[in-house]
């Protein structure tokens, strides 16, 4: 039997339909106790936050618990695989476009943003030592793990389903970023729809067909803003410590792993055609994009070795590189 139920975290919608002989009651628990810790822990808006104790204390040495070392040491490793172009040390840039409180928030007014409109960042790695479960920011620095933290809180929430809770078959979407697993029946995949950046008509989008895996979808049109400088958004260029301007407005990579999946979308929105498909070719192993340009361009961009074990729906006009 099937379990459905939805609710709000990290700022974003969470779906979650799971197959179990539990109660819905007994599922909500780990699912809903994954989310919150998790945003207890990383958001950068609760002043009560690790996220906002290792900000708060920049520049200086400071020992942090087993879930920020491992998303830390992400993070580490996937600036290592963009070329830097993924950084979670972008909450000063965040906070100078105009991000300084939860998005439902600055929805509300036009954000004036400081001056100048520079943020001093240091360019230096973070330094994680992970024996000592430490880390030190560099001086004015400060970290803001909105571009990793939902898709490996999604996913070790999946994880701790299908092993601690015996469950068999398993869809979680948070905010566009979504694991699956054992398909919707023993012979049926998974149905995820893709929004048409272009089209209102739901009827319009695209939909991706897959049993077991993940797909991650980042956009730069729906997180965006007023400011006295401009409409911003929240894809930062880490070359130039502001909203990115690339030609690529929305992106869907589809893979095996989430975190990849999230990181690979952003990163692709972010360094738009020409940098970002070459590079996440090379880096990146049996994962595929589907990418939306300003000019309404369609892209499909498949994986240079392997095959990807999924199908879409409703793709018409892309071109394949």
């Amino acid at each position: 039997m099937f379990r459905d139920f939805t609710f709000r975290a990290m700022n974003s919608h969470i779906q979650v339909l799971l197959e179990s002989e539990k109660s819905t009651a007994e599922l909500e628990i780990p699912v809903l106790d994954g989310f919150d810790l998790a945003e207890q822990r990383f958001s950068r808006f609760l002043p009560t936050s690790e996220c906002s104790y290792l900000n708060a204390r920049s520049g200086q040495l400071s020992f942090v618990s087993d879930s920020m070392l491992e998303v830390l040491e992400l993070a580490r490793h996937y600036k290592e695989q963009t070329n830097g172009a993924f950084d979670i040390c972008v909450g000063h840039a965040m906070e100078q476009a105009g991000y300084r409180q939860s998005f439902d928030r600055i929805q509300e007014r036009m954000m004036e943003l400081e001056q100048p409109n520079s943020p001093p960042y240091s360019g230096m790695a973070l330094q994680v030592d992970p024996w000592m479960k430490s880390v030190r920011l560099s001086a004015g620095d400060k970290v803001d793990f909105g571009g990793i933290v939902k898709s490996w809180t999604a996913q070790q929430v999946a994880n701790r389903l299908r092993t601690d809770w015996r469950v068999r078959r398993g869809f979680i979407n948070a905010g566009g970023d979504v694991t699956v697993w054992g398909g919707a029946a023993v012979n049926e995949p998974w149905c995820v729809g893709i929004a048409n950046p272009f089209e209102t008509d739901p009827s319009k989008e695209v939909t991706l067909q897959l049993r077991t895996g993940a797909v991650a979808t980042s956009s730069i049109l729906r997180r965006r803003w007023l400011t006295n400088a401009g409409e911003m958004h929240h894809l930062i260029d880490t070359r130039t410590m502001r909203p990115s301007l690339s030609s690529v407005v929305q992106c869907t990579v589809v893979g095996q792993d989430l975190i990849a999946c999230e990181v690979w979308a952003k990163v692709l929105c972010m360094l738009g055609m020409e940098e970002g498909v070459p590079l996440f070719q090379r880096r990146s192993q049996d994962m595929e994009a589907l990418i939306y340009t300003s000019v309404g361009d369609v892209f499909q961009v498949k994986p240079l070795l392997g095959s990807m074990e999924h199908s879409w729906t409703g793709l018409k006009g892309e071109r394949s590189l």
